[in-house]
């Protein structure tokens, strides 16, 4: 079934672009940084310590405000995900407004307004700015926290997670956080399922009685508005807000590495690692270093920098690499990472450090370096077109204490850096010597090539959410092989004789796809002929019909014959017990090796389809049941896989049939549940005809 859905469910758009070629010239000498006119902000204090910033833009009839709330990262604990709920939460309804009341009159004069766990950002016309702001005034000042919303937050936060467990994207990011920080820091807590169910009412209620103050707050108003007009609407609807004093936590640093340490994330069926070299960095906002580092970034990896043109364009590894180096209050970080295949992963670790390496040793040449003094110019013009960025600079000056003139003078600044002094940051604030090689991929492939790297110690092995694991299962117990691993299973569902015995099957399930439920009736009789059906209350969406030679998909009136090798595996994959008869089928086996799935220790059965395509079949150690399928096929952008979890096995006339299976489609989760199971009904032949 799981093929059936994928069918129905998946389709694949790629698109290719081409790059013009340029005949090379020299460009001509920069000129003087130009000066520049930030434009200019009004500011005033309420009495209760709200800070407020007004530019005045009378180009469009149109008012945007932001609310930033000044206080330090709040570690979380057993309850992380606690403020994410908050900022949610905060816009769920007031003690006046229900959330459908409150949408209604947001939408009714076609404004935004949008909460965070640090304040607010809204935008309207000038006409109905009084308005928009009495209702972001009553969401601040009166929230009504209700358990339907918690619950509501909860429950996409379990999807979000559960999705993100097989994206290595999101597991490498997890990972950096829990090395780089530890669990007591707030940099370091990592949502599992766990966390987010922790959070209660009282918690969300507790935050913003603690961080929801004005003194702490930093409004900016941009727009067709006068600061006269600012000062007052503001004094009325945020001057009865009271101010209390808000503690500002503190933490300890990250302590530096004494050298490289390799940790892997185990992904057995993928066939990239996504790779990074991370570690913290001391870099504060308006630091005397930050201009000239963030330079020095750009060169390294920003786009189509020195790491895109080393590891893609020279050696083909990937189709993209670059790096981050972040200025924070309590602490940076710099990363450099990749999605590469698994076979050069070690190779491309070695590039990455190369090139981190040859910054800190050679000279930048003046016409790179000019290259991204330009492009970071263009950029900083760019953003000047904003008038809300006027605003945010007089924000981000008195938030992180800069010179009052720092923005005004930020590209007389860029323009004053030298190679000199990228050769200078480099050495302090790129060391891959001591540094975190993150690598997210099949550890049987990459991780004998990554002990190189390591300072004296043993790879460190961790899971989905950063938490440190047991090196994966490498060989399989004596006597262990691909007879006495089906055997196992044979037993396991009912033994061999009674599974010989089932000559059709009819199964119901009722599936759970995002906003509905589809009924799928699947009908099989033997390998050669099979029904199923996927209906959404009355209305046929998809039927595949396999009768003997032929086969088609419908899908809502387009329909697809499957023939030759295709059909083949599909016959292959419906039929439950196509097992019995593997060696007649084509099918060829091979197990050379076990794994945990979901902590549990399973044989790794590989399938080679007649058609050359692979799966691979996870058999329980324990029970030798089957709990996970993963395919795997070719595509236009490489090897794509899909996950089919096998669940909750129940008797039935003697034999086990799994009654939950979960299809992990990208980054959803199609879990369907089997209502019921019937054997040898006599299905007539006249069911598989095709239509």
């Amino acid at each position: 079934m799981k093929k059936y859905i994928s069918i129905f469910f998946l389709s694949l758009a790629v698109s290719f672009g081409s790059a013009a070629q340029t005949t090379k010239q020299t460009p001509p000498p920069a000129g003087p940084a130009p000066t520049i006119e930030l434009g200019k902000y009004e500011f005033f204090e309420l009495s209760n310590g709200l800070k407020v910033y007004v530019v005045e833009n009378h180009k469009l009839p149109t008012v945007a405000m932001s609310l930033v709330l000044d206080r330090t990262p709040v570690l979380e604990g057993e309850k992380a995900g606690l403020t994410g709920a908050a900022g949610y939460m905060m816009r769920t309804g007031t003690k006046t407004r229900s959330k459908d009341q409150l949408d209604e009159q947001i939408d009714f004069i076609g404004a935004s307004l949008n909460t965070s766990s640090s304040g607010f950002s809204a935008s309207g016309l000038k006409k109905h700015f009084p308005k928009l702001l009495e209702l972001a005034s009553d969401v601040v000042l009166n929230p009504q926290f209700k358990q339907e919303e918690l619950d509501k937050f909860k429950k996409q936060m379990a999807s979000n997670l559960a999705s993100s467990k097989d994206d290595p994207a999101t597991i490498e990011a997890n990972v950096q956080q829990a090395l780089l920080y530890g669990k007591n820091h707030p940099y370091g807590e990592v949502l599992t399922e766990k966390t987010i169910e922790n959070i209660t009412l009282p918690d969300v209620q507790q935050y913003y009685n603690t961080y929801y103050k004005p003194n702490i707050g930093y409004l900016a108003i941009v727009g067709d508005i006068t600061p006269k007009e600012a000062k007052k609407l503001v004094k009325e609807y945020f001057g009865k807000w009271k101010k209390a004093e808000v503690k500002q936590a503190t933490y300890p640093a990250p302590a530096p590495l004494a050298g490289t340490q390799v940790a892997i994330v185990d992904r057995p069926n993928s066939v990239q690692s996504n790779i990074s070299v991370t570690y913290a960095v001391d870099l504060k906002p308006g630091s005397p270093d930050a201009i000239a580092a963030s330079l020095m970034n750009n060169i390294l990896g920003g786009s189509f920098a020195r790491l895109d043109a080393n590891l893609r364009e020279k050696h083909a590894y990937t189709y993209g690499s670059n790096s981050s180096l972040s200025t924070d209050r309590l602490s940076g970080r710099f990363a450099a990472y990749a999605s590469v295949r698994n076979n050069v992963t070690d190779s491309a670790f070695t590039q990455i450090i190369y090139e981190m390496d040859r910054l800190r040793k050679e000279p930048v040449p003046a016409e790179e370096l000019q290259k991204v003094k330009n492009m970071v110019t263009g950029s900083f013009a760019r953003s000047l077109e904003n008038p809300l960025t006027v605003a945010m600079f007089a924000v981000n000056t008195a938030r992180y204490n800069l010179p009052k003139d720092y923005y005004a003078n930020y590209l007389k600044n860029v323009a004053a850096v030298t190679p000199a002094d990228i050769q200078r940051v480099a050495q302090q604030y790129l060391q891959p010597a001591k540094a975190y090689l993150i690598a997210v991929g099949n550890a049987r492939e990459i991780a004998d090539k990554l002990k190189r790297f390591n300072s004296n110690q043993p790879i460190g092995y961790y899971n989905a959410f950063g938490e440190k694991t047991d090196a994966p299962l490498m060989s399989l117990p004596a006597g262990v092989n691909v007879q006495t691993v089906l055997a196992a299973y044979m037993n396991a569902l009912g033994g061999k004789a009674n599974l010989e015995k089932v000559k059709d099957l009819t199964i119901k399930r009722t599936m759970n796809v995002p906003g509905a439920q589809l009924a799928v009736l699947q009908q099989q009789k033997g390998v050669d002929k099979s029904l199923l059906t996927i209906t959404f209350g009355a209305n046929e969406i998809n039927r595949v019909t396999i009768n003997g030679p032929k086969g088609s998909i419908n899908s809502q009136g387009q329909i697809k014959e499957l023939t030759g090798a295709e059909l083949q595996d599909q016959k292959l994959e419906n039929w439950m017990f196509s097992f019995l008869n593997y060696d007649q089928l084509g099918v060829k086996l091979a197990l050379n090796q076990m794994e945990k799935v979901e902590g549990r220790e399973a044989y790794k059965l590989e399938l080679t389809l007649p058609s050359g395509k692979k799966s691979y079949h996870y058999f329980d150690k324990e029970t030798g049941l089957k709990i996970r399928e993963v395919a795997t096929e070719q595509t236009a952008v490489g090897t794509a896989s899909q996950t089919t979890d096998i669940k909750d096995y129940r008797e039935v006339n003697g034999i086990k049939f799994p009654h939950q299976i979960d299809l992990h489609i990208g980054n959803q989760v199609i879990s369907s549940t089997v209502n019921s199971v019937e054997i040898n009904k006599n299905l007539k032949d006249d069911i598989f005809k095709l239509k």
